[in-house]
């Protein structure tokens, strides 16, 4: 029919032993997540502070090349007046320059920092899996 358990004999060694295994598996696991989590944490904080210095370099950067390319266009402006009498229309021809200059710099460094503000995570991805594959495995065989 059904097992008795005679709340007087000692319980199974085998029993003790699988449990003790399993909560000892459950520590582990527990662990192994927070690390994994720290981990991530640690690869998004270091992808930040890059892409913060690399950010403000573009910035200053920028800065300097704005204030260079203004002076190229003032003395382009100066330098037309043989070619274009009229100043204004000077000065809407090297607006216009200036800002497809501008925009295609801008482009350019976007695309830079979008593609370096990516964090890595798939080393910490495959080590998860790893864990939890290990785990899976652990407890099929007890």
């Amino acid at each position: 029919m059904g097992t008795h358990i005679d709340p007087d004999q000692p319980a199974d060694e085998s029993t003790g032993r699988v449990g003790e295994l399993l909560h000892r598996i459950t520590d582990d696991v527990k662990v192994i997540a927070k690390d994994e989590i720290e981990l991530a944490k640690n690869e998004l904080g270091h992808t930040a502070k890059v892409a913060a210095g690399d950010g403000a370099v573009v910035v200053l950067g920028g800065f300097v090349a704005l204030i260079g390319f203004a002076m190229l266009c003032s003395a382009a402006v100066v330098a037309l007046a043989a070619v274009i009498p009229s100043l204004a229309l000077r000065l809407v021809l090297m607006a216009f320059v200036y800002l497809i200059g501008g925009g295609a710099v801008a482009g350019v460094f976007a695309k830079k920092l979008g593609h370096d503000g990516k964090p890595h995570l798939a080393v910490a991805a495959y080590e998860a899996r790893r864990t939890i594959a290990g785990a899976k495995e652990s407890l099929s065989h007890s």
